[in-house]
């Protein structure tokens, strides 16, 4: 469980850490908004991939989809809240965790939003949080649910906290404290997964097991409790990420399939439509010809978002 820091004197010397901290040109002042990018300090590099500040004024309304990109986030509502849908009823939400997912989610508000995003690879977010992985695979989870009294004193001190550079030093603290303590990750199963990023094509997949001396079986359990999805479904998002990555660089469709991993076009296709609810062509047109890793984008080198015109 997350401990929140309350040693006021910790929190100052939390304010005084160098942060690597960027303003993210794209979306800051525009129209009042403001966002800024931060990675973690160096004991939690390789399980949090960064921090996101936001700020957005009231009025300005966005629809995002957002995509299956093998992440972890943590979002930390200080004012305002989302209304997520999923394949299912929307909901509301303000602080929450969402674990791994093969399907898109679509996020809607309009404005009025101060919070921080965190980005975990998988393994970190077990490592950090200490509680199976599979208990937040296509779900949100609310903060209160995931940290208990916890989730409370830890908003609240973020609130007060008067500078994003200390926030996220806030955040390190937390969970550098809760790395020490929590789920500890398999060799075998960073393996494994280290071996799905590198080919994650279909055929691949039986071999892998084998190479780290497990059987089939064990590894899907492990990996339900580590990283939350079965190593087929997480060669599925591997797959759509390499894909889309692809695409943004303008490679046509036949290119994007065989470089992709998938059996042919016609595969990438029905993948595409069935993880992003788009074709590959209604994507790249809603992307514009934005990279991989735009500033639309929640993770460095992957396409995960999309803007999506306002439902009338």
């Amino acid at each position: 469980m997350l401990v929140a820091v309350r040693s006021e004197a910790a929190r100052a010397q939390y304010e005084r850490i160098g942060m690597d901290t960027t303003l993210d040109p794209a979306e800051s002042f525009h129209r009042g908004a403001r966002s800024v990018r931060s990675r973690p300090g160096p004991a939690l590099r390789g399980q949090v991939l960064g921090y996101h500040g936001y700020r957005l004024p009231d009025g300005l309304r966005r629809t995002r989809l957002e995509v299956p990109d093998g992440v972890v986030t943590l979002v930390i509502a200080l004012d305002g809240g989302l209304r997520l849908t999923a394949g299912g009823p929307s909901r509301r939400a303000s602080s929450f965790l969402a674990g791994l997912r093969t399907t898109a989610t679509r996020g809607e508000h309009s404005g009025g939003l101060h919070g921080i995003e965190v980005t975990f690879c998988p393994l970190g977010a077990y490592r950090i949080f200490g509680v199976p992985m599979r208990c937040f695979t296509e779900a949100f989870t609310d903060l209160s649910d995931l940290l208990g009294p916890s989730a409370g004193l830890l908003v609240e001190q973020l609130q007060e906290t008067g500078s994003w550079a200390g926030r996220f030093a806030l955040l390190d603290a937390v969970f550098t404290s809760c790395a020490e303590k929590g789920g500890r990750v398999s060799p075998e199963v960073r393996e494994a997964l280290r071996r799905l990023g590198g080919d994650c094509r279909p055929q691949a997949l039986p071999g892998i097991a084998e190479e780290v001396g497990w059987s089939a079986r064990h590894l899907r359990e492990r990996f339900g409790q580590q990283v939350g999805l079965a190593p087929k479904a997480v060669a599925r998002v591997a797959r759509l990420q390499r894909a889309l990555r692809l695409q943004a660089r303008g490679l046509d469709g036949a290119e994007v399939a065989a470089l992709g991993g998938f059996h042919d076009q016609a595969h990438c296709i029905r993948e595409f439509k069935a993880m992003t609810g788009l074709t590959p062509t209604q994507f790249s047109a809603h992307r514009g010809g934005l990279p991989a890793g735009s500033p639309l984008d929640r993770v460095a080198g992957r396409v995960t978002s999309l803007l999506l015109p306002d439902p009338d």
